[in-house]
């Protein structure tokens, strides 16, 4: 079952969350990324595509 949660965050607030994603990919060992965040690297990648479209669906650069 996904359960999803809303939540309002600011522009600059969605970057920090889609940038540290990106730096866990490319910092951690791929093994070690759901020992930090229970995702792994494809979930990681798909999350920050979608936030970085509802940043642009949004009119904001990342």
């Amino acid at each position: 079952m996904n359960e999803t949660i809303d939540i309002q965050l600011t522009p600059d607030e969605l970057r920090y969350l889609i940038s540290c994603g990106a730096a866990l990919v490319q910092n951690l060992p791929e093994a070690s990324l759901p020992t930090y965040c229970h995702f792994n690297k494809a979930q990681i990648v798909a999350f920050s595509g979608r936030m970085r479209a509802r940043l642009d669906d949004a009119g904001y650069d990342m």
